[in-house]
């Protein structure tokens, strides 16, 4: 089966339109050494910067998914809330969620994580934005259901099952945007097997990505490429 990426120089052919290929992967470190509790973290690259942010809904209170803070470990990772070890990871334990939100500067293949640091299990939902109108930035007023961001512009991309440190491959199906979830397992977003909840911690180390740049005439194509790319996610799920 053709992949996304052959099928936009396909169609790019095709229809006459110009548009550029994917660019050469990126490594972010998440991690350097620096360390501490923030509201965001930004990140340079040669081909896209990208802003990161927190996104919990706790055990306590109304749980609605909310902004928490992040915070960053040398060579280790980052995680989610000031709260001791190992609920300062990104994780679904004690009845709650985190996630970390990724907003690039330009439309984006994430196609690699890299954990630091788990305990327990560190299994690993995917999410990217791919709605019609333009994404507002956070995820205020979603409730305490992340079911809900997929009736407001968001689609799985995956789930993964981990069990420890290391990089790995995800968004097989190329899936482009420029916003981008990365979170504990969360049952809202389908199961599989080996999947389990609430044991989940793990620290994000570095991401891998591949910008896409499109001309003028040639975003058509980017946004029917992006719908293909989660089609071919959903079959693979089903």
């Amino acid at each position: 089966m053709l992949s996304i990426k052959s099928l936009i120089a396909g169609l790019a052919l095709s229809t006459g339109f110009v548009m550029s290929a994917f660019a050469v992967p990126v490594t972010v470190n998440l991690a350097p050494n620096t360390a501490g509790y923030v509201w965001s973290f930004n990140y340079t690259s040669s081909e896209a910067d990208v802003a990161v942010t927190g996104w919990s809904n706790k055990s306590t209170g109304n749980k609605a998914i909310a902004q928490d803070v992040i915070g960053r470990w040398n060579n280790s990772g980052i995680g989610v809330e000031n709260a001791n070890n190992p609920h300062h990871a990104v994780d679904n334990g004690s009845g709650d969620y985190d996630a970390l939100l990724f907003s690039f500067t330009k439309v984006v293949d994430l196609s690699g994580l890299n954990i630091g640091w788990h305990q327990n299990d560190a299994d690993v939902s995917l999410l990217a934005y791919t709605g019609a109108t333009p994404f507002v930035g956070n995820l205020n007023g979603l409730g305490s259901n992340w079911a809900n961001l997929l009736n407001n512009g968001w689609s799985v991309v995956g789930n993964y099952n981990r069990n420890g440190n290391g990089s790995f491959a995800v968004n097989t199906a190329d899936v482009t945007s420029q916003y981008w979830l990365v979170g504990a397992y969360n049952t809202a977003f389908g199961t599989g097997n080996g999947l389990t909840k609430k044991d989940d911690y793990f620290k994000l180390k570095a991401i891998t990505f591949e910008a896409v740049e499109v001309t003028e005439s040639g975003s058509l194509i980017l946004l029917m490429l992006g719908l293909a790319g989660v089609c071919f996610a959903r079959r693979r799920a089903a």
